[in-house]
């Protein structure tokens, strides 16, 4: 038998009890087995059911789900990652954190970190809007950091996998967070920042990575939320109002351990530099 949780779940040929399985495999921080090489025809449509089933499990423990993490939305890092779409995954209560909230790495298989803008629904848009109406149904944006895990050994897997394993999510910090402005010359304006930002990446001082608006989709971070939005118009019980969207990482995910201290500097749109420790 593979790595994989004691719960006398295995062999994995059908989706019955996957879901708990993977919630056992995350609780205990045991790797899994992969869906994709155990159930036959594992499909994305069977992950995203799969992670629908996950979402009432984890709400049943009162954890609620708060947020959507969209990721695989940087196609610099799509070869690497053997993928070649984005995803939609659950964020809750208990994995989004505040500005004063700390991450806990010690929790999770792999963790890496990655710099990630975020936005708030305060109404439902529709795919076909402009960027201007787009943005104008957020509330608000940010910039925060998510820790994404791995419970399949290796960050080794297929897109479906990555559905079904909690969207690789794991916790996802506030960093800073402003209103979306209400004169429509200053949504144009942060239209355009959204799409011409850079990123500086640091790792204890050590240049990682410049990071820039257009790995998001080869466009900007907005092309990720217009993503998400096209998702939910096929699947309505996904849509989340008022928590935290966050469009994928700006950099590819690095490895993170207890003592590293990482900073992220954007030009344009926040001018300043956060200094993230564990």
């Amino acid at each position: 038998m593979e790595a994989g949780c004691s719960s006398g779940i295995f062999p994995l040929s059908t989706r019955k009890n996957l879901s708990n399985y993977l919630i056992e495999c995350l609780e205990n921080m045991s790797q899994a087995q992969l869906p994709s090489k155990t159930i036959p025809n594992f499909s994305l449509s069977d992950a995203y059911r799969t992670a629908s089933e996950i979402k009432e499990i984890r709400e049943n423990k009162k954890e609620k789900a708060s947020g959507i993490k969209v990721g695989f939305t940087n196609k610099t890092i799509w070869d690497k990652y053997s993928v070649n779409a984005p995803i939609y995954g659950f964020m809750y209560s208990s994995t989004i954190l505040n500005t004063k909230q700390s991450f806990s790495p010690e929790k999770f298989l792999e963790p890496k970190f990655e710099p990630e803008i975020f936005f708030r629904l305060r109404k439902i848009p529709h795919s076909e809007m402009s960027d201007i109406d787009l943005i104008a149904c957020c509330e608000s944006f940010g910039i925060g950091v998510e820790l994404v895990q791995s419970i399949y050994k290796g960050w080794t897997f297929k897109l479906p996998d990555t559905v079904a394993g909690f969207g690789l999510h794991g916790e996802y910090k506030i960093l800073e967070e402003m209103a979306i402005p209400s004169d429509e010359n200053n949504r144009v304006d942060l239209i355009d920042k959204l799409k011409n930002f850079n990123l500086t990446l640091k790792k204890n001082s050590k240049t990682l990575e410049h990071g820039k608006s257009k790995n998001i989709l080869e466009e900007s971070p907005l092309a990720a939320l217009r993503s998400y939005i096209e998702f939910c118009e096929k699947n309505l019980d996904w849509l989340v109002l008022n928590g935290p969207i966050t469009t994928g990482t700006i950099t590819d995910a690095y490895d993170i351990n207890k003592a590293d201290v990482f900073s992220c500097e954007l030009d344009l749109l926040f001018e300043k530099k956060f200094i993230i420790k564990f």
